[in-house]
């Protein structure tokens, strides 16, 4: 018997329902992951960024009972990152310490977000305090550069809320993130507690600056590719000590610092190298990238605006010179580092010549 052209009407007119139904949940689900993001960001402690990994999931979706992110962690450092801070609010067990061994059992080979039913042995490695039975869970992998380094969990007591049928391009993505995020802070914390930060801005200092040119200098000579190096320096700075004070004008390094780093790289090095003075080391970066991120930066600089402590407003710029190694670079003498830091300065002194506002690139006229 066929099917009359009212049901065939009804059945498209279901089906097109169910669609709608399922691009909607899609949008909720995707709107939920790009407000999680966005939190993590701009966390400034690993406790800060767990909190929030964890505040977001709860809120974003319905049926999550537990969450955690498990690192590996041989010696305890990251937990004492964790406990030395006492805000936010963390509840006991969100983050968990674990072993390379316990951490790579749990996934795949190579590692993919995990949607399974929930045995009593995992939920004592990943959800050690939760006191009743989990009965489904998703697991994301932590990579960065290629390497698993934790697991950011989510469990509910359903059995089925966690279908393994399921899609899980937003789980990827989210734990893709979440593991450049979670690198960030720590070096972030470890600059601390070496005393490579400066005190003011909460940067890189240039001590730190230095050690990192040095290796990303060792990885260019065995493998080539493109470094550039940027000098940035605030025009006029001490014009705004002369009429503000100091207090504004620690306010406007601490300002410029917050722009001179918004939207870099994990490997992106920023730091503050002395007085008014900034420097960005970027690998991997062509000359054509480094030039548009320049004035990028410049034209951030020169838009925004700076309040004194008098309620006067008021604007700065910054000058730029900028210097390059790439596979063609020749004439490079045994010390790179002082060579590219010279150019970087000379390209500087060239563009405050040359009416301040400016970027300039070495061996280039303005």
């Amino acid at each position: 018997m066929g099917i009359s052209g009212q049901q065939w009407s009804g059945e498209l007119g279901n089906n097109i329902a169910e669609l709608k139904a399922q691009i909607r949940d899609n949008e909720r689900i995707w709107s939920g992951f790009r407000d999680i993001e966005l939190s993590i960001i701009g966390a400034h402690s690993l406790r800060e960024l767990v909190a929030l990994l964890i505040q977001g999931t709860s809120k974003a979706f319905s049926n999550v009972d537990c969450a955690t992110v498990a690192c590996v962690d041989p010696d305890y450092s990251l937990a004492r990152m964790v406990e030395q801070e006492t805000a936010p609010d963390l509840p006991s067990g969100t983050f968990v310490p674990i072993t390379r061994g316990d951490l790579e059992g749990l996934f795949p080979e190579p590692p993919r977000p995990r949607l399974d039913r929930c045995n009593s042995k995992v939920q004592s490695l990943l959800f050690p305090v939760y006191p009743q039975h989990l009965g489904s869970m998703a697991l994301m992998p932590l990579i960065l550069r290629g390497q698993l380094i934790g697991s950011f969990n989510q469990a509910s007591r359903h059995p089925m809320h966690y279908d393994p049928r399921t899609a899980t391009d937003f789980l990827e993505h989210l734990a893709a993130i979440a593991a450049l995020c979670i690198d960030n802070v720590i070096n972030r914390e470890r600059l601390k507690l070496d005393g490579l930060t400066d005190a003011l801005t909460n940067i890189a200092n240039r001590r730190f600056f230095e050690r990192r040119l040095r290796e990303e200098l060792t990885r260019w000579r065995r493998r080539g590719g493109a470094l550039i190096c940027m000098l940035v320096d605030i025009d006029h700075f001490k014009q705004v000590n002369d009429r503000y004070g100091h207090q504004t004008g620690d306010r406007v390094l601490q300002q410029v610092s917050d722009m001179l780093g918004k939207d870099l790289r994990a490997s992106d090095v920023l730091a503050r190298y002395g007085g008014e003075e900034f420097v960005l080391l970027l690998p991997e970066t062509s000359e054509k990238q480094g030039t548009a991120i320049a004035e990028r930066l410049r034209e951030m600089v020169a838009r925004a605006r700076f309040d004194s402590n008098a309620g006067d407003t008021f604007a700065v710029t910054v000058s730029i010179g900028l210097a390059m190694l790439d596979r063609r670079s020749q004439d490079v003498p045994q010390n790179i580092a002082d060579w590219l830091l010279r150019e970087a300065d000379a390209a500087l002194y060239r563009a405050k010549q040359g009416g301040r506002n400016k970027l300039v690139i070495a061996g280039t006229s303005a």
